[in-house]
């Protein structure tokens, strides 16, 4: 029985595609907010953004002066 090479990386392909959206979708929740939380840290330590901390801990963002 002869399978054609074509077939073969085809599957391979789809396979490795699949699997690896799997795990996009595993841990892509956790890496968002990773990488959401540390862009706003970055901010505020560069003092690019306005800010104020909560009472309850929490940073809030503040709007720029429209100019």
């Amino acid at each position: 029985m002869y399978i054609p090479l074509e077939y073969v990386f085809a599957v391979a392909t789809v396979v490795t595609a699949y699997a690896t959206y799997r795990l996009g979708i595993r841990d892509g929740d956790d890496f968002r907010d990773d990488v959401v939380n540390s862009t706003i840290d970055y901010l505020i330590k560069e003092n690019m953004v306005k800010w104020k901390r909560c009472s309850d801990g929490e940073i809030e963002l503040l709007p720029l002066d429209e100019k």
